[in-house]
């Protein structure tokens, strides 16, 4: 029996610093069978440079021009794919080299689900370990996870694996704008998700990394969570209608913004953490969670004035 092809699916702009150690993970695989396709997207930094110094060793599609959001790049590679498996790897991340062995093995093991991912280091931008992402035993085992997603993403791009035919069946990732820059991922796994088990591979097979110059950098608008795209997911009905009733998916909303407003108002960010309460009570008035939360944030605000003041 043949070994499957994987089509490695990297997209890139302006990595200079990480982008060899991204691709050389990705050829370094002990999998035989595989194809590296980048898509650079039109970099200006010398990344594009790096990236033509491989050769035949990887196959190299050239933008003229910026896409401005990432998955526009990695659909013109998964087109550009021709594996019975498709594997993601940012650019600024990097594999361990039995990933792609091991995902295959599962996949082989488990023809019932379409999408596995694994666990992942957090590194930072020297490359040093810093931590498990989301911590251990704190990802969901293999199974209808739909509702966690909801609550969270717990699935890290660059750790992903996938059927190629899985895209005939829920659709490419979302290139709309305002899901692009800020939930392209959570978007495609939650379609993925309402009528598929979602496998988990329980060992750290891969990088992600937590730069400053990262595309994953902190905005404090989804820090600790990403309430925007929980709040665009509430006019996405497609996406749950069928699956779960409109009040979770304002739960989950609500929760992220409950969450946000605890982190910025114990950072002493008032502002921020008001700015969460009401963009949560615009969608649930009636979560009176989101309402202590407000009245906490605002006596912690005063209180600085009233000591300054005496």
């Amino acid at each position: 029996m043949s070994e499957p092809l994987v089509s490695v699916c990297i997209g890139a702009y302006n990595r200079k610093d990480y982008i060899r150690e991204c691709v050389d993970s990705a050829l370094a695989q002990t999998w035989p069978n595989k194809e590296i396709i980048v898509v650079d997207d039109a970099s200006t930094d010398g990344t594009r440079e790096i990236l033509q110094s491989y050769g035949d060793s990887i196959r190299l599609i050239l933008r003229e021009s910026n896409s401005g959001i990432c998955p526009i790049t990695r659909n013109q590679a998964v087109q550009a794919a021709k594996g019975e498996y498709v594997a993601f790897l940012d650019s600024d991340d990097k594999w361990y080299p039995d990933k792609l062995a091991k995902q295959v093995a599962f996949m082989g093991a488990h023809l019932e689900i379409p999408l596995c991912h694994t666990l992942c280091h957090v590194i930072d931008e020297r490359s040093q370990v810093v931590g498990v992402r989301h911590g251990v035993g704190g990802v969901p085992a293999t199974g209808m996870i739909f509702e966690r997603l909801l609550e969270h993403c717990w699935i890290t791009i660059s750790t992903v694996m996938v059927r190629r035919t899985l895209f005939e069946d829920v659709g490419w990732f979302c290139e709309e704008e305002e899901t692009g820059i800020i939930g392209e991922d959570q978007d495609f796994f939650l379609r993925v998700a309402r009528s598929h088990p979602i496998g988990l591979l329980e060992e750290v097979l891969a990088g992600y990394r937590k730069a400053p110059t990262g595309v994953s950098r902190n905005r404090w608008k989804v820090t600790p969570e990403s309430q925007s795209f929980n709040e665009i997911l509430i006019r996405r009905r497609h996406i749950w209608e069928g699956v779960v009733p409109k009040r979770r998916v304002v739960r989950a909303h609500s929760d992220a913004c409950i969450a946000n407003a605890k982190h910025w108002r114990s950072h002493g960010y008032a502002g921020r953490s008001l700015y969460f309460c009401w963009r949560g009570l615009m969608h649930n008035p009636g979560n009176w969670r989101l309402w202590e939360e407000a009245g906490r944030t605002l006596v912690r605000a005063c209180i600085p004035l009233k000591d300054k003041g005496t």
